[in-house]
């Protein structure tokens, strides 16, 4: 009877039993879902991370090399825009020279006619016309000072001519000299072009994709139709604007053709002008974000790059560009080249356009190209 009951009661307790632990399994199911949603990444989340900071670690490398070979090369092009001006003076002084020395045998030409008759009839030449014997005494005193005269304007004809020959002979000495200076430093140019290609992967996969698709907004909407909309429309202003460090060299080899402040037919200038070494490499003074690289209106080629602080530098006039926009840049890296020229005539020098702009108003760069900071 007692074991009967036993068993009754065992019956009745076996569904809130059953219950209770299927509450606890649906409870502790609940805990181990919430747990999930809180766990960290997957991996594969993690490994692309992981090489994205790679891919940057990468570029910032390959970019640092970039700006260590564009240093050396300096070294060569500023002795090709040494040889350009040297050729440039000697070509001007030449022409100068062929002028003068013109000059002085169309004078002694206009003499030379009454000489040979003199030479050969002095006395018929005297005769011819009737003069008293006292304007005689003064044409013969004439004529002697007519004969120094002509003396001396050949004597300045023989020193011309031989001017012009030292000239002509030292221009072609320089001549040689550019050509050899040219070729060195396309050899160094395309070596180092070679590592700029190299490297395009890299700095593709490290770029700032939101800088590049801002640019192509921009421009889909027609708000990059001047420089000015171009720059306050790129790059962002700060709160303080600040200037950060310079390279403390000019982006180019060469020398400053025109300063800033400079009268143009624009107005002042607002930035300044290098005329250039043949294909020299244009370097970015600050590091940085490219926002614009491309040919922009009647600049060229053009790059803007947001150095950071409401800091912007624009550099135009380019014959190859070497950086996409969104490229993160470090300081002294080649964003690109100038064209070539024909060194037998250097004065036609290509010419690099440099702007600095902070919070979008133009400043004068000089001072900071040369590692002076303000601001």
């Amino acid at each position: 009877m007692k074991r009967r009951a036993a068993l009754y009661l065992a019956l009745a307790l076996a569904p809130v039993t059953a219950g209770a632990e299927s509450a606890h399994n649906h409870k502790h199911t609940h805990h181990h879902a919430k747990a999930a949603t809180t766990q960290p990444p997957s991996d594969s989340v993690q490994a692309a991370e992981q090489a994205r900071q790679a891919a940057a670690t990468r570029a910032t490398a390959l970019a640092q090399q970039q700006a260590q070979a564009a240093s050396s090369i300096r070294d060569l092009e500023d002795k090709t825009a040494q040889a350009t001006g040297q050729l440039a003076n000697l070509q001007a002084a030449q022409g100068d020279a062929a002028q003068h020395l013109a000059q002085a045998e169309a004078a002694l030409a206009k003499l030379l006619p009454v000489m040979q008759r003199l030479s050969t009839q002095p006395a018929s030449t005297l005769l011819t016309a009737p003069l008293s014997p006292g304007d005689a005494v003064r044409g013969v005193a004439l004529l002697q000072g007519l004969a120094a005269a002509i003396a001396t304007q050949a004597q300045a004809v023989q020193t011309q001519t031989a001017q012009l020959n030292q000239l002509i002979s030292a221009t072609k000495t320089s001549q040689a000299k550019l050509t050899d200076s040219v070729a060195q430093q396309q050899a160094a140019e395309a070596a180092l072009s070679a590592q700029i290609n190299a490297a395009k992967a890299a700095e593709q996969a490290a770029a700032d994709q939101k800088a590049a698709a801002q640019a192509q907004k921009l421009a889909a909407a027609h708000k990059l139709d001047n420089l000015n909309d171009a720059v306050n429309g790129l790059v962002p202003a700060a709160t303080q604007a600040s200037l950060p460090a310079s390279t403390g060299t000019a982006p180019v080899a060469g020398h400053i053709v025109q300063a800033y402040g400079a009268s143009t037919l624009a107005g002042p200038s607002t930035g300044i002008s290098y005329g250039t070494a043949p294909g020299a490499r244009v370097t970015t003074p600050c590091a940085g974000t490219v926002m614009f690289a491309g040919p922009f209106q009647s600049f060229g080629n053009m790059v803007i790059t947001d150095c950071g602080g409401g800091t912007s530098v624009v550099l135009a006039g380019m014959d190859r560009l070497d950086v996409s926009q969104g490229q993160r840049l470090v300081k002294g890296q080649p964003v690109g080249s100038m064209r070539g020229f024909d060194p037998s005539t250097p004065t036609n020098q290509p010419r690099l356009y440099v702007e600095l702009r902070q919070n979008g108003a133009p400043v004068d760069p000089t001072p900071w190209l040369a590692g002076h900071r303000s601001g």
